[in-house]
């Protein structure tokens, strides 16, 4: 069984509102493509779980740029600014989770 899929194959499984966990730190590991491909797809209303929402042009950040993201759990929201500002105005609901 190939456990690889190409990203076309893997955003078909993506619907709004849904629950996603993505991997990276700072925007380091963080799989780029996937989060291009799920802003470029037009989902939204994302409940994300994350270590951290990097910066607003690198890594989850652009999914919180994007206005994609209405829930977030992350550890780390201080190197990116909007995160911040959504949260405090009301437009995003996040928790914080110590690491």
């Amino acid at each position: 069984m190939n456990k690889v899929v190409d990203l076309q194959k893997a955003l078909e499984h993506v619907k709004d509102g849904m629950t996603i966990m993505l991997p990276g730190f700072m925007g380091v590991g963080t799989p780029e493509t996937l989060v291009d491909g799920l802003i470029e797809k037009g989902v939204k209303d994302l409940f994300l779980i994350c270590s951290d929402t990097a910066t607003p042009e690198r890594g989850n950040g652009k999914l919180i740029v994007n206005n994609r993201v209405k829930k977030l759990i992350a550890s780390h929201i201080g190197t990116n600014k909007i995160t911040g500002q959504k949260m405090n105005a009301g437009e995003i609901d996040v928790t914080l989770i110590p690491q």
